[in-house]
């Protein structure tokens, strides 16, 4: 929007000044969702600006999946991560799968350490005597969260040199495929577009490596949670669904929510773009002082300016109210947890610290799910322009120079610098 887009800097988003890089709409009825269209727009622009360029090409990829597709496409997506990160650094690869699982492992084993640590100090006998039976629980604890953190940190480390490697790798794929195709396939506009789609693959493959290791990292995290939920008691697993769905939906919605209005509005936030362009461009401030429109350029950036801020507005409103719908789920959910530790503790079912243990292990479930929700949904976007970077790496290889065949059509052995060109005169 005008001021202030919704993107997280994105390399895939345009430039403000691309101004070549948009075409106008015919005069047919709005989509539906879309924003009104302006007056400044219709005076200065002749109608709504939309954008045709590779970095919008999968802009709906988000808004598609849902849990069940989520479920489904999880195994490929982090099949597709795995290959990209091993043809890059397959020691690097390793190093991260290895310490997310070992980060999943420890954690579970923090809880059933928590676990005793509570049984132990809720126990039968004097102060002194609960605290020495739980010391060896509490140096478990905290050697593993030692080992976490250093799990963590390996993890990081090895990311960190496992993107760009993965970026340039792909990038070194690209160029390579497109410097030996033939010259035909570069003036073919479908081939062209497909160029300029898979360019974004590179930056979505570096993308990819972070998404998935917090998909992997969410996932681990999830299943231990749960695993140790089963071991305390079988009911407690369907009341950590119970209470994390609602806000795993809720993050979910607004995320969506959020996406699909920048790709409503981004054309209106790019036309005033380029109003505030033309104000501060050199090479229209001539014009714009000989003929004193200034005072008329911003007059109608600050209309457009107010007519996304209605939009942000709405989008506050919706996510007030799906927060609100979200958290009293969760409450419901809650108190009927709760009722049913409750209950399985005073018919003596559950010893009160499994139930502590579960408070804990339900609320690191909860925060795991929703980062997965998340996650998963902009992993499956990058996965999109990383497929169209493989596509192209298949069209490029059937339309490649054939071998023995010079670019320029000259015989083998036969360099420029050899031939003797007629000049002028």
């Amino acid at each position: 929007m005008v001021g202030s887009t919704q993107g997280s800097g994105d390399t895939r988003s345009p430039s403000a000044g691309a101004r070549g890089r948009f075409r106008r709409r015919g005069k047919r009825p709005p989509e539906p969702g879309s924003p009104p269209l302006s007056e400044s727009e219709r005076l200065l622009f002749g109608g709504p600006l939309r954008y045709d360029m590779g970095w919008n090409r999968h802009s709906e990829a988000f808004l598609e999946l849902n849990f069940r597709a989520m479920i489904t496409r999880l195994p490929a997506l982090l099949a597709s991560t795995l290959r990209l990160a091993l043809r890059a650094d397959p020691r690097a690869a390793r190093i991260v799968l290895v310490t997310q699982v070992a980060q999943g492992l420890a954690q579970a084993v923090s809880l059933l350490a928590v676990n005793s640590v509570l049984g132990r100090l809720l126990g039968d006998g004097t102060i002194e005597e609960r605290l020495r039976g739980a010391a060896p629980a509490l140096v478990t604890v905290a050697a593993v969260s030692l080992a976490a953190a250093l799990l963590r940190a390996a993890s990081v480390y090895a990311t960190g040199r496992l993107e760009p490697k993965v970026e340039r790798v792909a990038t070194e794929l690209y160029l390579e495929r497109a410097a030996a195709v033939e010259l035909a396939a570069i003036e073919d506009h479908a081939f062209h577009k497909l160029l300029d789609t898979a360019r974004y693959g590179a930056a979505s493959a570096r993308r990819m490596i972070a998404y998935g290791s917090r998909v992997v990292n969410a996932m681990i995290s999830l299943v231990a949670a749960a695993g140790v939920l089963t071991v305390l008691h079988p009911v407690l697993l369907p009341l950590l669904m119970t209470m994390t769905l609602p806000s795993a939906w809720s993050a979910l919605t607004n995320a969506r929510r959020r996406y699909a209005s920048f790709h409503t509005w981004v054309q209106h936030a790019r036309a005033g773009h380029l109003i505030g362009d033309l104000l501060t461009e050199p090479g229209a401030a001539p014009e714009i002082r000989v003929h004193g429109v200034g005072p008329f350029l911003l007059r109608h950036f600050r209309a457009m300016a107010e007519t996304a801020e209605t939009e942000q507005a709405r989008l506050a409103r919706l996510a007030a109210r799906t927060g609100l719908v979200a958290a009293v789920w969760t409450g419901v959910a809650t108190v009927a947890t709760y009722a049913t530790l409750g209950g399985l503790l005073l018919a003596g079912a559950m010893a009160l610290s499994v139930a502590g243990t579960a408070v804990l292990a339900i609320g690191t479930g909860s925060a795991s799910l929703n980062t997965l929700v998340l996650e998963v949904n902009q992993l499956h976007e990058e996965a999109l322009f990383v497929g169209d970077l493989e596509r192209l790496y298949v069209e490029a290889a059937e339309r490649a120079i054939p071998v023995g065949v010079s670019p320029a059509g000259r015989p083998p052995g036969d360099p420029l610098r050899e031939r003797h060109l007629p000049l002028p005169g």
